[in-house]
């Protein structure tokens, strides 16, 4: 019998994969992972904090996450709230439009944008904690729900692709019309989320308890078919090459052992037949959408620069305190030139890293340089530790995080909250389980003996079956 924490964590992860797809924050849609978090946060917080208490560095970069959103929203003095750098701009227009004298203001501009920033964070934080406290097999059942979802958001993406730009299938107003975006409102996010689970599948498929090594890789590579197509669906560059390294690290960290034991003749012979089988699908629908947008440039790309200079400014403009999380939209075009307009509304500065340091100034600068170095050590401890089953659920989480960071550097997919909690999931692996609880292992072992008993009375009955003796 599963224990309520881990029901209650299955059941945000999917509320976050399902319905928090969505680019921009505040949208009505996050509510469903928002609120599905908060007693998965309640439950899980208090087991969590004796394991974080065992690392203080990581322990003191998630107060520094909370803390940082909640410190822009501390009211300030009129005479220190004007002081700030890029506030005198609008002290200036509010004296010009005759408002009355300015009262306490917090450091960030739009106090609701900030709001919305922080409740995102709901579902990433409980998922952390929660997977924090359980134990291997129970983070590799969390594994088996995102990838249950990336591959049955294949067929979705597939449907969307043929629909075209009359599908009924998108769940966002604002979408990638045309392109398989899955249950994402982004074709980008979308290929992020299928990469991600490419080393998170072979991690949770490698554990399961499949003695022929052969089926064990055949399941795997299914898998892998379904989630390359999905991939080949969002047409997606960044994250095709994202996906090219993902299948490629997978391959030299993770499954070298397991291909090894199945032999170089047979594991080709598998991988020839699973590409026969993707081939077709890949030349009726995948093919031309990635051979059209590497063809073709769209209006960010060709704007990437202009993003990344006009953002820049305003980044030293409120540095080093910041605009305030979540203001980004709104602060961008106070800062653009006639030269530098696009025919777009620019949302994101599609360089998470700047727009982080934009909004969040010296100190989000501070917890990033933080969480690299925790990231950089959790890498080598993944890396050159023993090859065990937790170490590949360690290894597929480095993997995955090492991606999405550098796939923010073009684009934000972290911003999602479904990006956002798979992101916090491979986090937590990177800390020692907890030992399986006593009485779980004892019920899971005599369900294996009752098993493992009816298999031989099956092979005894095929051996001597019972006939009539007249």
């Amino acid at each position: 019998m599963k224990s309520p924490l881990v029901s209650l964590a299955c059941v945000a992860l999917t509320a976050a994969l399902l319905f928090g797809g969505g680019a921009r924050q505040g949208l009505g849609s996050d509510a469903i992972p928002e609120l599905a978090a908060l007693p998965l946060l309640a439950l899980a917080l208090p087991r969590a904090l004796p394991y974080l208490k065992r690392s203080p560095g990581a322990l003191a970069l998630l107060i520094g996450v909370i803390a940082l959103p909640c410190a822009q929203l501390i009211p300030l003095p009129p005479w220190l709230w004007s002081a700030l750098p890029g506030r005198q701009p609008l002290v200036d227009i509010f004296t010009t439009a005759g408002v009355p004298p300015l009262s306490w203001r917090p450091i960030t501009l739009i106090p609701g944008a900030a709001w919305r920033a922080m409740l995102s964070l709901l579902s990433p934080a409980a998922i952390f904690l929660a997977a924090l406290s359980l134990d291997r097999d129970a983070r590799k059942l969390l594994a088996l729900v995102a990838m249950a979802i990336g591959v049955a958001s294949v067929p979705v993406a597939m449907l969307q692709v043929i629909g075209g730009q009359d599908s009924g299938l998108y769940f966002f107003d604002v979408t990638n019309v045309g392109r398989g975006v899955g249950f994402f409102a982004n074709a980008n996010h979308f290929g992020a989320f299928e990469y991600a689970l490419l080393s998170l599948s072979a991690a949770a498929l490698t554990e399961l308890p499949i003695r022929s090594y052969a089926l064990s890789l055949t399941i795997l590579g299914v898998v892998v078919a379904a989630l390359l197509f999905g991939l080949s669906l969002s047409g997606s560059r960044a994250a095709i090459i994202l996906g090219g390294l993902s299948i490629v690290a997978t391959l030299a960290l993770m499954l070298r052992p397991e291909i090894a034991k199945l032999g170089r003749r047979r594991a080709f012979g598998l991988a020839i037949g699973l590409g026969l089988m993707l081939l077709p699908l890949m030349l009726g629908l995948g093919m031309s959408a990635i051979l059209e947008r590497f063809a073709t440039q769209d209006v960010v790309e060709d704007s990437r620069w202009t993003l990344t200079a006009v953002t820049w400014r305003a980044l030293w403009s409120y540095f080093p305190f910041g605009s305030g999380f979540g203001t980004f939209p709104s602060v961008y075009p106070l800062h653009e030139r006639v030269v530098d307009l696009i025919p777009q509304f620019v949302n994101r500065a599609h360089d998470d890293l700047l727009e982080i340091l934009l909004e969040g100034g010296l100190a989000s600068l501070a917890l990033l340089l933080g969480f690299v170095v925790w990231l950089c050590l959790s890498t080598r401890r993944a890396v050159v530790g023993e090859m065990e089953a937790d170490g590949w659920q360690a290894r597929a989480g480095i993997i995955v995080m090492w991606l999405l960071l550098l796939h923010s550097l073009v684009d934000y997919p972290l911003r999602t909250i479904a990006l956002g909690s798979v992101f916090a999931l491979c986090a937590a692996v990177q800390f020692k389980p907890p030992p399986v609880d006593d009485r779980r292992e004892a019920w899971w072992s005599g369900l294996r003996r009752r098993r493992r008993r009816r298999k031989r009375i099956r092979s005894h009955t095929r051996r001597n079956p019972v006939g009539d003796t007249a």
